[in-house]
């Protein structure tokens, strides 16, 4: 192959250049249009698995729930009310090394119910000192313990606060304040 120098050229150097010699004509088109073309054909297949996902659930929920997705809800549910309860110091059961046990609870409920849960407040007092002083230490222990403390509390204020018919749970959480044994 003889350059526009005049001079040959040999092995490597030539192949070199005809490659180059090829991409500078119509061969550059296709360096950039493959590229290109991959990547549109790969945000089309993005867009396919979008548009069926969206079909799927607008099949399985209707259209009145794909409608929900898209419009922001104008109310916004408020943030539960913490009620601290007094703190108590109750016996514990004879049997155990700890006799006594000193615990503050604060109860979160929904706004509209403080009213109902302030009101309620002896009884639910009453009612903790009935099952705390049935209580003995190992009731207390670990974590799982405690877990037990609050859903039991949680599940006996729930029973004396709802109504008959209602069926949703008046005490959303128990939180310990304080807890001490001695």
């Amino acid at each position: 192959m003889i350059t526009r120098l005049g001079m040959a050229k040999t092995g490597a150097g030539a192949a070199r250049d005809e490659v180059l010699d090829r991409l500078r004509g119509s061969g550059r088109i296709l360096v950039v249009a493959l590229p290109v073309a991959r990547l549109l054909a790969g945000i089309a297949a993005l867009g396919a698995v979008a548009a069926a996902g969206l079909g799927g659930y607008w099949l399985a929920a209707g259209p009145q729930a794909v409608e929900r997705l898209w419009t922001r809800s104008a109310e916004t549910a408020p943030a539960d009310a913490v009620v601290d309860m007094p703190e108590l110091v109750v016996n514990l059961r004879r049997d155990t090394p700890s006799r006594f046990l000193k615990i503050g609870l604060s109860l979160t409920v929904a706004p509209l119910d403080r009213q109902t849960l302030e009101q309620a407040m002896p009884q639910l007092t009453d009612s903790l000192q009935e099952f705390l002083r049935n209580l003995d230490q190992d009731d207390l222990e670990g974590s799982a313990g405690l877990h037990r403390l609050r859903s039991e509390i949680k599940r006996r204020f729930n029973l004396i606060l709802s109504d008959p018919a209602g069926r949703r749970d008046v005490v959303t959480d128990v939180l310990l304040r304080s807890l001490l044994t001695q």
